[in-house]
C-alpha cells in the first residue's frame, strides 16, 4: 500500500466532503480509495499492484482541477508535495 494525501484550504464551491470523497473514489476505481484524514487533508490508500502511483497522482490532480479546488491545493505522494495546478 502507498498513501497519497490531498492538502486543501477549502472545498470547491457547492461541494461537501462526501461529494469529494465519492468523486475521488470513482476516479480511483479499484486502484485506491479515500480512507479519512484530518481537517484540511484527504488521505487515500493506493493498491500498488493495481495502480501506478504516478497514474493515481495524475488522476487525482485532474479531478481536483476539474472540480475547482483552490489554487493552493497540494498533492503529497511519497513525502513529496506538488501543487495540484503545477
Amino acid at each position: 500500500m502507498m498513501e497519497l494525501f490531498v492538502h486543501y484550504s477549502a472545498l470547491p464551491e457547492g461541494m461537501g466532503l462526501a461529494d469529494v470523497v465519492e468523486g475521488l473514489n470513482e476516479v480511483m476505481d479499484d486502484g485506491g480509495w479515500v480512507c479519512g484524514g484530518p481537517e484540511g487533508r484527504i488521505d487515500m490508500e493506493l493498491e500498488d499492484e493495481k495502480m501506478n502511483p504516478k497514474v493515481a497522482q495524475g488522476a487525482v490532480k485532474a479531478y481536483l482541477m476539474r472540480t475547482g479546488f483552490p489554487k493552493d491545493t497540494l498533492i503529497e505522494l511519497g513525502g513529496m508535495k506538488i501543487n495540484a495546478y503545477a
